[in-house]
């Protein structure tokens, strides 16, 4: 019989990492033994015996030193300079082994080393592991080291986080401590993350007071900046005013003074267009801008619109990766978190993400509990999620915390009573749900704080009208509680209310205000 002739295969490459370990480890064990190594480096009055080749094809430094024709390519010892012995030998034990101990006693001198012997991918590291430390009281020494040391990588990195944590850093004793130039660079920034523009004018004079007789020379340079334009003029006259240096004093009145001379003649000077567009238009990560997210006609739906209130324009940004209705909307850390919520066919636990610089979504956690129509509030960098309606239809008394930064969650002890359709805010270092709604007690009056001192809820003075979907906010010390709907008698329809009621805490009492022109249930409020 003929035989049938199998159809051939091509060849194909295969890889081994397994293979390039165990090299590795192998030449690691000769360094240990001195086998085959061919030339000692002299690190202080210690020696390392090593393999020149192992070197050379680790770091370009090494490869120049033994193979570029210099004179140390010939010698059997060779002297290295401007590293200590110690941060040496765990260079030398990464390139053996690619591993590396980084610890806050040893990074700034490992970075360093590793930067001028060339050994890239410890430099990185050594970075990575200075990014993960990074907070507002050090953000400003670690931009410094990294311009010291030419590290662009983390230069970039911590000129991003100063920008992004601006109010917090601008109160720190290492603000303080900025160059001149460094300063202007920093107040240059589009990227400031800032509440109004005032708050850069005051940064800038608390670095001239720091050190007054030396500084205040610069105060045309530094306040160069700061954008004049968007500055309440009565509340600056009045900074002004309480200067104690007279010649600073004299100095602001008259900057300001040609400020204003110059607003007024716009025709006679060059830089007034300059002025008019660049200097009177908010920065960037200050423009407010509102977002509306999911639930359509109460239906569940994906899309996000963003208004701006300088050009006065809706417009659609990248729609939810999950449609949603009865969710929860909270800002933080610049970006929009969508939480829970009606998802498809279920009760959704999963929370999204929408970065404005990319203008996209992506999901960053879950619930641990899956709910609808809860409160839910920012304080201090976390996300308070109040009550809602569970899984199995019922209202619930847990609350849950996020943090954006460790993507974490953790618990405060529960509420007193049941609520979904509520109204959750914080103020004065405390959370507050207002109202709401559960089965057994229907629309209701009551209102609960929790005080992180004494860690529980604590029932405080009731509202005047029980309010189920009643939108809160605190304003200026206030707590603010309007619309929503009253319960429902004789199985008539519940009624929507118009009315509006504020609390003191300091008084622990409720007063009705003017009522709204519209009745609303379960709307949005905002300050501005």
């Amino acid at each position: 019989m003929a035989c049938v002739a199998c159809p051939r295969v091509s060849d194909s490459p295969f890889s081994s990492d397994k293979h390039a370990r165990l090299i590795l480890a192998q030449m690691n064990k000769m360094r240990g033994s001195h086998n085959f190594c061919d030339v000692q480096l002299q690190v202080g009055e210690e020696g390392f015996k090593v393999h020149r080749l192992v070197l050379a094809a680790s770091s370009p430094y090494f490869a120049a030193l033994f193979t570029g024709g210099m004179k140390e390519s010939s010698k059997d010892v060779v002297r290295i300079l401007g590293v200590e012995a110690g941060i040496f030998r765990m260079l030398l034990d990464f390139i053996y082994t690619g591993v590396v101990n980084v610890g806050e006693s040893n990074v700034q001198e490992l970075i360093v080393a590793a930067d001028m012997l060339q050994l890239t991918e410890v430099v990185d590291l050594c970075c990575e592991f200075l990014k993960g430390q990074i907070d507002p009281l050090n953000c400003i020494g670690l931009f410094q080291f990294s311009e010291q040391i030419a590290c662009h990588d983390l230069q970039e990195f911590t000129e991003n986080y100063i920008h992004a944590h601006f109010l917090e850093v601008q109160s720190g004793e290492e603000f303080l401590a900025l160059t001149k130039e460094q300063l202007i660079k920093i107040l240059r920034s589009e990227e400031l993350t800032i509440e109004d523009e005032y708050q850069v004018f005051t940064a800038a004079m608390q670095w001239i007071l720091k050190d007054l007789g030396k500084r205040k020379k610069h105060v045309v340079e530094v306040l160069d900046p700061v954008r004049f334009p968007l500055l309440p003029s009565q509340r600056l006259l009045k900074y002004i005013e309480g200067v104690s240096d007279f010649s600073l004093r004299v100095a602001l009145q008259t900057l300001l003074k040609e400020y204003c001379e110059v607003c007024k003649s716009p025709k006679e000077n060059k830089v007034s267009n300059f002025l008019q567009t660049s200097k009177a238009r908010p920065r960037r990560k200050a423009r407010k801008y509102l977002y509306a997210v999911g639930e359509k006609d109460s239906m569940i739906f994906d899309c996000t619109e963003c208004y701006d209130p300088i050009i006065k324009q809706w417009t659609t940004v990248a729609s939810m990766n999950h449609p949603r209705c009865g969710l929860g909307v909270c800002a933080c850390y610049g970006a929009i978190y969508a939480l829970g919520g009606w998802v498809g066919a279920e009760i959704g636990n999963t929370i999204e993400r929408f970065d404005p610089e990319l203008n996209s979504w992506e999901l960053v956690g879950s619930m641990v509990v899956p709910r609808y129509y809860f409160g839910c509030c920012e304080m201090q960098g976390l996300i308070y999620i109040v009550g809602g309606i569970s899984n199995e239809g019922i209202e619930l008394r847990s609350v849950e915390v996020y943090d954006p930064i460790s993507k974490r969650w953790s618990t405060l002890p529960p509420m007193g009573t049941r609520r979904a359709y509520l109204g959750v805010a914080a103020l004065n270092d405390c959370i507050y749900s207002v109202g709401g709604w559960n089965e057994t007690q229907d629309a209701l009056p009551t209102v609960e704080r929790y005080s992180f001192e004494e860690e529980k809820w604590v029932e405080v003075a009731p509202m005047k009208v029980p309010r189920a979907g009643v939108c809160v906010v605190a304003v200026n010390g206030l707590l603010y509680a309007s619309g929503g709907r009253a319960s429902s008698h004789d199985f008539a329809a519940p009624v929507t209310s118009d009315s509006v009621e504020v609390y003191n805490p300091h008084m622990d009492t409720w007063t009705e205000i003017a009522n709204m022109i519209t009745s609303r249930c379960e709307g949005g409020v905002a300050v501005l």
